[in-house]
């Protein structure tokens, strides 16, 4: 039973009994057409001083009230805020707007986040209209063009005969997923002129079918469509392939094999049966001579790609036998992450040698093949590597510093912002759009503008805009932009400690390290204390309301309610007992217990293997990518708050210790 270690002075709750198991008209638009035209063109207005309720202007948006947003946009003209009520008066009637209101808007308020969502939206009715000359001289005020727009500016470049530039762009064929309608025309056009082929086609249907394969709910629609660029198979028609879909073990032996897309859709049924059964796969592959090697090298790749992700232990063996060579950058890691699972150095160096040069140069592969150097007592190869990565602050960085013998040294503040210096960052547009959002609630709003206040600051102005957030206790801001800079560094701004009068002491009360739960915090919530994921964990801690009324209720908390998840005094309480029961359930190993935080506890445990492991190997094992990042960032985050606060050295290793196999009885499940 979990205990507390010690109190503090606001009342605190402890557990007394130990918990269960419990996881983780024409008129008006004549009228409204003046009132835009009004509020656009004319800058003489009620008050410069007038606030603008953004929730009313939502709602007004919401019941297509348009009087209520003609009304409020011509009253906001001043406010720093007037974009709001203007843009959702042109979005809500964007089939009926003018060109002129339109570009009045974009060529006012640009650049800004909401200018270039409003430039996507008008784009695309310009398109719906045809309007192709307008279009094209609009699309180079786009800041970053979507797939859609990409290929709506080559549908108006080729209706007016100019094909000059399609070549560019055959690149967005090759692509597993649906892609916008708009693309049409450009592929037509590149399969007409021979820069597309049939074999591109059937590049692309093999893609689908695996992508569909490898999703638990998706359809193999993509594959069917594209029938039409090979001839229509028989093979790829909606009944055939739904039967294999829906029954891949049944029907894999009535497939006729002798035609390509016969053989495409044996392919699928393949990967369909490895997704239940990857023993039975790897069988159906062995047997399958009439395969051609390349095709068989295929096979092999998507079962041990999918196998890499499952953790079996077959998967390294299984990818040595494909080809590894048209796959994406994250198939390409999990090879990786297949061979050292099972501690195969040798592969690890090999397959990471075999990375483009980009993903060579990426931190987590520096290190890796420094590790597997080392295994092939190349030490001084090791050594060079492990160096070049020591002053990085991530928790490839932190492990080099370790590997090499030194350790984490505080690097002190070297820039303060002054009063002039936040007065300066204060009166930028966007810095006072996103205070003024952030004061009524609407956070990603307040994020997207100021995020875009941050583009070409200089390191010192980006740390005056960290100070000034963390005044408005933006935290999240505070932490954005003071993680942007190259050179200046300011740590207390970081790595900040909010709510530190609330948060240490629950960590001690349950034997918690507070730096660990910080890291945690700065992790999950950026110490936005009313936070509120789309899944419903809420708080500093990210809390799911049942987990919270479990812990309420071990803790006594009779008078708990779901608003007590928001209060940064009660929220560190219930999260740090949570972490505390899982930590002690997994026999002390924060590795474990911080996966299980993210992931679930059934999850961190299934993650095992079936011996002890190395900690960093079960880390970058981790199937879920977010809570892959997730670990390595909240044990990354407590080094960092543990020394630059307690004044002490700190080893990220003493934080990973081995994980305990499957087999073992440390682990209570």
């Amino acid at each position: 039973m979990l205990k507390p270690s010690g109190a503090g002075q606001r009342k605190q709750y402890w557990p007394t009994t130990a918990a269960p198991d419990l996881f983780k008209s024409d008129t008006l638009h004549a009228m409204l057409k003046k009132s835009v035209l009004l509020v656009l063109s004319c800058l003489l207005a009620a008050s410069a001083n007038a606030r603008i309720n953004l929730d009313q202007v939502r709602e007004a948006a919401r019941a297509r009230d348009l009087a209520t947003l003609a009304q409020i946009s011509e009253q906001s003209t001043g406010d720093p805020l007037e974009m709001y009520p203007r843009f959702y008066l042109l979005s809500t009637q964007i089939n009926q707007t003018d060109s002129a209101d339109a570009n009045q808007f974009i060529q006012r308020y640009s650049p800004s986040p909401l200018a270039e969502r409003f430039t996507n939206e008008w784009l695309k009715e310009l398109a719906r209209r045809q309007s192709w000359p307008e279009y094209e001289a609009l699309y180079t005020r786009l800041d970053s063009p979507n797939t859609e727009q990409i290929c709506f500016k080559q549908q108006a470049a080729l209706l007016r005969g100019d094909a000059s530039s399609i070549a560019n762009h055959k690149n967005l064929w090759f692509n597993a997923k649906a892609l916008p309608g708009a693309c049409n025309m450009l592929f037509d056009t590149l399969f007409a002129n021979g820069l597309l082929s049939e074999e591109d086609a059937w590049w692309r249907i093999r893609q689908a079918f695996s992508s569909s394969a490898n999703s638990s709910t998706s359809q193999p629609d993509l594959a069917r469509q594209l029938a039409s660029r090979v001839g229509n198979p028989p093979e790829l028609g909606a009944k055939s392939v739904s039967v294999v879909h829906n029954a891949p073990e049944k029907s894999i032996g009535k497939i006729n094999t002798n035609s390509r897309a016969g053989r495409e859709l044996w392919l699928y049924a393949v990967e369909k049966i490895g997704r239940k059964n990857p023993q039975q796969a790897a069988s159906l592959i062995s047997s399958a001579s009439w395969l051609a090697p390349a095709d068989q090298q295929f096979a092999w790749q998507q079962l041990g790609l999918l196998a890499a992700r499952r953790l079996l232990p077959e998967a390294s063996r299984w990818l040595e036998r494909a080809h590894l060579n048209d796959i994406s950058d994250d198939d390409r890691e999990w090879a990786i992450r297949a061979a050292l699972r099972v501690s195969d150095w040798k592969m690890v160096e090999q397959r990471i040698n075999a990375l483009p040069a980009h993903l060579q140069q990426d931190n987590a592969w520096r290190y890796w093949k420094a590790r597997a150097l080392l295994a092939r007592n190349q030490s001084a190869a090791a050594n060079a590597l492990w160096l070049g990565l020591s002053d990085q602050l991530d928790f490839y960085g932190l492990l080099a510093r370790e590997e090499i013998g030194q350790i984490l040294s505080a690097p002190t503040p070297v820039y303060k912002a002054n009063s002039e210096d936040l007065k300066a960052i204060h009166s930028l547009p966007g810095v006072q759009r996103a205070l003024q959002l952030n004061a009524q609630g609407w956070r990603t709003e307040a994020t997207r503008e100021w995020n875009w206040a941050m583009k070409g600051l200089s390191d010192q102005q980006l740390l005056a805009a960290a100070e000034l957030a963390s005044r408005n206790r933006m935290y999240d801001r505070s932490i954005y932009s003071a993680m942007r800079p190259k050179g200046m560094q300011d740590f207390t701004l970081r790595f900040p400690q909010p709510y530190r009068d609330s948060v240490e002491p629950a960590a001690k009360a349950y034997g918690l390290d507070p730096a660990w739960v910080f890291g945690l915090i700065r992790q999950e919530s950026r110490f936005i204390a009313d936070i509120r994921s789309s899944a419903g964990a809420t708080g500093l801690m990210q809390l799911m309301p049942a987990t919270a009324q479990w812990v309420a209720k071990r803790l006594g908390m009779s008078d708990f309610t779901m608003a007590d998840m928001s209060d940064p005094e009660i929220n560190p309480q219930l999260g740090s007992y949570y972490l505390a029961y899982w930590n002690e359930r997994f026999g002390g190993n924060p590795v474990l217990a911080t996966a299980g935080y993210n992931a679930g506890p059934g999850n961190a445990a299934k993650w095992r293997d079936d011996d002890e492991m190395e900690a960093a190997i079960y880390i970058e094992t981790i199937p879920f990518s977010e809570t892959r990042d997730y670990v390595k960032a909240v044990l990354t985050n407590a080094s960092h708050y543990a020394h630059y606060y307690n004044g002490s050295p700190s080893q990220i290793l003493k934080r990973l210790p081995p994980v305990a196999g499957k087999n073992s009885v440390s682990v209570k499940e």
